[in-house]
């Protein structure tokens, strides 16, 4: 997955910090759906392998298997954890009611799974690849 982003200082190790424009669900016009909540510049790390210098805009690489990963983790695990709380329910003979508690304490905990399996998880890493022209 590649994307662009300005060098805003250089760190150790070969290492420069990043400044990239994250997407909006509106392409950019916020005023329309005012549903923006979070910013729209995030700072990462990268590996500088063109000695990119702070002001230049960069080519930002990151693996994709990386992102799809995490993105599976968030949204896969609670699923599961869902269904199954109300499956485990339903078929211990729960009343409909106590399987919809079932079914949300099952994402809940899915939910907390995922936070504990992702803070565990290796941290998506980012390269410089070249200069955007």
């Amino acid at each position: 997955m590649t994307q662009n982003g300005v060098v805003t200082k250089l760190l150790e190790r070969g290492q420069a910090e990043v400044a990239v424009e994250r997407g909006t669900a509106c392409g950019g016009h916020c005023g329309s759906c005012e549903a923006c909540i979070y910013a729209n510049r995030l700072l990462v790390s990268a590996d500088n392998l063109v000695y990119a210098r702070p002001g230049d805009r960069v080519v930002l690489e990151s693996s994709t298997g990386g992102i799809i990963g995490a993105a599976a983790l968030i949204y896969f695990v609670p699923l599961v954890f869902f269904f199954a709380g109300y499956a485990i329910a339903a078929v211990s003979g729960v009343a409909q009611g106590g399987c919809v508690v079932a079914s949300v304490a099952g994402l809940l905990l899915g939910g907390g799974v995922a936070v504990i399996l992702g803070r565990r998880r290796k941290q998506i890493t980012f390269r410089i690849t070249g200069y955007c022209r």
